[in-house]
C-alpha cells in the first residue's frame, strides 16, 4: 500500500535496519517540524534515507537512494536547552517511488519492497554456517557481546535475523547503507557471512600483533626494571652513574628533533658504543663529539622563503646602489622558483675588484629572501680536509668549512658565501678546488658526504654565492658549474650615490650624530683626491675619519657641513695628485689606459734612443707578455719604416730603451701593444702626443688592433685622470653598450681597426 506525502530525516553517520532502535537529538527548526509532521499526520512514521554525500546540506532529488528504511517514533523528550531527543525504531524496508519538495520540506511516496521465495534447506543451511561464525568471532573479538545471541535464539525470519547480526558487526557507514539496498535478504546472509570472515581474520591479525607487541613490551619492562635496580644500587653506594644521565638527555633531545631515519639509527648506535666505552678511554670524548654533531645539524629544518618580488627589489636596492644584473638574476631565481616550486639553486659567482660590494651583496640577499647567512673564506686552503673534513681516526678530527657553516646557518637553506674561490692553492696535500665540485654540483650535491660526519647532507637547497677577484684564478673546472656575473669597477657618479645614499648615513647612525652634512663638491673631492680604488673602501675610512674629527672639533651638536677646503683641512696633504694629466712636452710619452685587479689606471709608456747597435732595454717590473708586445711594436715599424718615413738606418745604429712608470708594481698583458707603437713613432718622429689622448689595444705584426677586457674599468680611469679623447679597437665597441652615460658623455671615443687608423688622426 502506497503511504503518501512521508516526512523524511536524512541520516549522515548511523544506518538504521529493521528491528533496531536508533537514538537521535534535533536542534534545528527544520528538522523538529519533520518531527511534529510525523506526529501529527502519520502516527509518528517517517522515513530514514541515508546520504551517500555525507557532506551535503541540500541534496538533489534525483541522486537520493531508492531504498530507504520505514521507522516510527518510539519515545520522545524535550530538553531544556530546546533539544529533542528521539528513539526511533526500524519497522521496514520500503522502496521509494518519488520524492516530492513541499512547502514543509521533502516528503515521499513508497511502497514495499519485493518478496523473495528462497529455499528452506538452502536458508538452513546458511543460517548454521552463520552461527558458526558468529559463535568463532564472539570468542576471539572484544567488538561484539555474545547479548546478540539471546537476541536472535528465537527468531525464525532470515530477513528479522540479518538485520539483528548486521547492527552488532562493527562496520563503517558505507558498508551499512549496502544492507539497507539489499532486499533479498538470501542476499544478506550471504554477505555477513563473507564480512563475518573477513572480520574473524583480521581480529586474529589484530590478536598476534598485540600478542608479540605485549612480548616485546614485556622484554622491554624488564630491561627497565633491571636497569632502574642497577641504578638505585648505584645510588646506594653512592655511585652517580653521569653517563647514564647524560645518555637520557640525549635521547630527549632526540626525540626533540625531526631526524632522519638513518641518522636515527647511527645515532642509536654510537650512543650504544658511547654507553659500553669505559670512562676512562680516550674514545668516549670523540664518541660524544661525533653524537653532538649529529644532533646539531639542521637535518630537515628548512625556513620559509621571502616570495614577494617587490619587496625583495626594494630590500636590494636600499642595501646597494646600482649592481643591477646581480639584482635582476636573483629576483628571476625568485620569481621562477615561486611559478615552478623548484628547490634548485643557482651557483653564482661575484667577479669583481675589492670593495665593489661582493660579500655584503650577499649578505643583502639573504636578507631580502629571508634566509640565514654564512660565510667562509677559501683564501690561502691548500688541504681539501678543511673543506671534506677529517677521518674521526686522527686525533682533533673535525668535519670540513661546509658543514661546520650549516651547523652555524641551523637551516638547510641558508644563503652560503664561499668567498675568495679564485685563491686556492694546491699541493701534496690535496686538491680543495676538485673538493668543491661535489660541493657545487647539482647532480651531486644533494647527498654530500663530509669525511667526519660519514652520512648524507643535502645541500641542494643551499644558495651558494661564490666571488673572486680575478676570473682568470678561478679554476677552470669550477667554472663549468657556476653563473659568472661581473661587478665593474664604480664610477665617480656611483661612489657619490653610494657615499650620500649608504656610507655617510651608516657612519652617522654609528656615532648617533644627525648636524653633519657632505657636499657633492666634497664628496667628489675625496674620491679623487683621496682614494685610488675600485670599489668604496677607502673612501668609506676617509669619510670616517672626517666625521670623527669633526666630532672632536666640537661640531657634534652644532651644524656642519663639509665643503671642498674642508675636506684637505681634516685629511691633509692630496695623496694623489693625478700625476699622469701632467703637461706633457717631450716625445716619446703615451698614456695608456691599464686594468688590475684593484681598477683601471694609466699607464704612462716612455721609451728613448741613443747612440748603438740595436740593442733594446725594458724596465718598469714589466711580464713576459708586455715584454713581447714591445718586440711586436718595434717589428712592425720596422716592417712598414718607408710607410712612416723613418730611416731605418735610426734601427741598427741606436739602442733603445723603454720604461713604464711606477716600476715597483708589476705590469703584463697585451693592451699595451698601440700604446707602444705610438710611443715609438712619437719618439721617431719627434711629434708630442698630448697628454689628453690615451688608448688601448693588442698589435697585431700586421698592424691589426685586437679587442681587449676592462674596457669599463680602463675608460673610468681615464675620466678620473682628464683624459678626453680615447682609441678603442672596433672589436670592443660591443662593451660599451653597458658603459654608464656619465662616462661615455666626457670621452671622445675612437673605434680603430687598423694602426694606421691611429696614425693617420695623430701624426698627419
Amino acid at each position: 500500500m502506497t503511504i503518501t506525502n512521508l516526512p523524511i530525516i536524512y541520516l549522515r553517520n548511523e544506518v538504521l535496519l529493521p528491528f533496531n532502535d536508533i537514538r537521535l537529538e534535533f536542534t534545528t527548526d527544520k528538522d523538529k517540524e519533520v518531527l511534529i509532521d510525523a506526529e501529527k499526520y502519520h502516527d509518528g512514521h517517517l522515513l530514514l534515507v541515508n546520504l551517500i554525500d555525507r557532506l551535503e546540506e541540500n541534496p538533489d532529488l534525483n541522486s537520493l537512494p531508492k531504498y530507504a528504511i520505514l521507522g516510527k517514533i518510539k519515545s520522545k523528550i524535550v530538553l531544556p536547552n530546546g533539544t529533542i531527543r528521539v528513539v526511533i525504531t526500524g519497522i521496514d524496508r520500503v522502496e521509494i517511488v518519488n520524492y516530492v519538495e513541499t512547502d514543509s520540506g521533502i516528503s515521499s511516496f513508497v511502497i514495499p519492497t519485493k518478496e523473495y521465495d528462497y529455499n528452506e534447506v538452502e536458508a538452513s543451511a546458511l543460517k548454521r554456517v552463520l552461527y558458526r561464525k558468529l559463535d568463532e568471532y564472539i570468542d576471539i573479538s572484544s567488538y561484539m557481546s555474545n547479548t546478540v545471541l539471546g537476541r536472535i535464539s528465537d527468531v525464525k525470519s532470515i530477513s528479522k535475523l540479518s538485520d539483528i547480526i548486521v547492527s552488532e558487526l562493527p562496520l563503517d557507514y558505507m558498508e551499512l547503507i549496502k544492507y539497507v539496498e539489499m532486499v533479498n535478504p538470501m542476499d544478506r546472509i550471504r554477505k555477513i557471512i563473507s564480512d563475518l570472515t573477513k572480520e574473524i581474520e583480521t581480529v586474529k591479525l589484530e590478536n598476534e600483533i598485540e600478542d608479540s607487541l605485549k612480548v616485546k613490551m614485556e622484554e622491554e619492562q624488564r630491561e627497565y626494571m633491571l636497569k632502574e635496580k642497577i641504578k638505585l644500587i648505584k645510588e646506594e653506594l653512592g655511585e652517580v652513574d653521569i653517563k647514564e644521565d647524560d645518555i637520557n638527555k640525549i635521547r630527549k633531545r632526540m626525540s626533540e628533533l625531526s631526524l632522519p631515519s638513518n641518522i636515527i639509527r647511527r645515532l642509536n648506535e654510537e650512543i650504544d658504543r658511547y654507553s659500553l666505552t669505559s670512562p676512562a678511554s680516550p674514545e668516549v670524548t670523540t664518541i660524544r663529539t661525533y653524537i653532538d654533531w649529529l644532533l646539531s645539524l639542521p637535518w630537515n629544518n628548512e625556513s620559509e622563503d621571502i616570495t614577494d618580488v617587490k619587496r625583495i627589489e626594494e630590500t636590494l636596492n636600499s642595501s646597494h646602489f646600482g649592481l643591477e644584473t646581480v639584482k635582476k638574476r636573483i629576483i628571476e631565481y625568485i620569481a621562477v622558483k615561486k611559478k615552478t616550486n623548484s628547490s634548485s639553486s643557482p651557483i653564482i659567482c661575484l667577479v669583481g675588484p675589492p670593495g665593489v660590494g661582493k660579500t655584503s651583496l650577499a649578505s643583502s640577499i639573504a636578507k631580502a629572501l629571508g634566509r640565514d647567512f654564512v660565510k667562509v673564506s677559501l683564501g690561502g686552503i691548500n688541504d681539501e680536509a678543511e673543506i671534506l673534513g677529517h677521518r674521526r681516526t686522527y686525533v682533533g678530527a673535525s668535519p670540513g668549512k661546509i658543514i661546520q657553516q650549516m651547523k652555524k646557518a641551523k637551516t638547510m637553506n641558508p644563503v652560503f658565501l664561499i668567498d675568495e674561490v679564485d685563491k686556492l692553492t694546491k699541493d701534496y696535500k690535496g686538491d680543495p678546488a676538485s673538493a668543491l665540485l661535489e660541493i657545487l654540483d647539482r647532480e651531486q650535491n644533494n647527498k654530500f658526504c663530509d669525511n667526519y660526519i660519514e652520512e648524507e647532507f643535502d645541500l641542494s637547497k643551499v644558495l651558494f654565492i661564490l666571488t673572486a677577484n680575478n676570473i682568470s684564478s678561478v679554476p677552470s673546472p669550477l667554472l663549468d658549474r657556476l653563473e659568472i656575473i661581473e661587478l665593474s669597477s664604480y664610477t665617480i657618479y656611483e661612489k657619490i650615490n653610494i657615499a650620500k645614499g649608504h656610507l655617510i648615513p651608516i657612519l652617522l647612525d654609528e656615532y648617533r650624530v644627525k648636524n653633519i652634512k657632505f657636499t657633492d663638491e666634497a664628496i667628489e673631492k675625496i674620491i679623487t683626491s683621496y682614494t685610488k680604488e675600485a670599489g668604496a673602501r677607502d673612501l668609506y675610512r676617509q669619510i670616517d675619519s672626517i666625521i670623527r674629527k669633526a666630532i672632536i672639533s666640537g661640531n657634534k651638536n652644532k651644524k656642519c657641513e663639509i665643503g671642498v677646503g674642508d675636506v684637505e683641512m681634516y685629511l691633509g696633504p692630496l695623496k694623489y695628485n693625478l700625476t699622469a694629466n701632467d703637461e706633457n712636452n717631450k716625445t716619446g710619452i703615451i698614456n695608456g689606459l691599464a686594468y688590475t685587479y684593484y681598477g683601471g689606471s694609466i699607464l704612462k709608456v716612455t721609451c728613448t734612443l741613443y747612440p748603438g747597435k740595436g740593442n733594446v732595454t725594458l724596465t718598469g717590473a714589466l711580464g713576459e707578455v708586455i715584454k713581447e708586445s714591445i718586440y711586436i711594436a718595434l717589428s712592425y715599424i720596422k716592417a712598414n719604416n718607408s710607410r712612416f718615413k723613418i730611416d731605418y738606418k735610426i734601427f741598427e745604429e741606436s739602442d733603445f730603451h723603454f720604461h713604464i712608470e711606477e716600476g715597483s708594481t708589476p705590469k703584463d698583458g697585451p693592451s699595451a701593444g698601440v700604446t707602444i707603437v705610438t710611443a715609438i713613432l712619437s719618439l721617431l718622429k719627434n711629434k708630442i702626443i698630448s697628454n689628453k689622448v690615451s688608448m688601448t689595444g693588442e698589435i697585431t705584426l700586421r698592424g691589426k688592433i685586437l679587442p681587449v677586457g676592462g674596457l669599463k674599468e680602463k675608460l673610468i680611469s681615464a675620466v678620473t685622470n682628464g683624459i678626453d679623447t680615447v682609441y678603442l679597437p672596433l672589436g670592443s665597441s660591443k662593451d660599451l653598450a653597458g658603459l654608464p652615460s656619465e662616462v661615455k658623455d666626457k670621452l671622445n671615443i675612437i673605434l680603430v681597426e687598423d694602426y694606421e687608423d691611429v696614425y693617420k688622426e695623430l701624426f698627419k
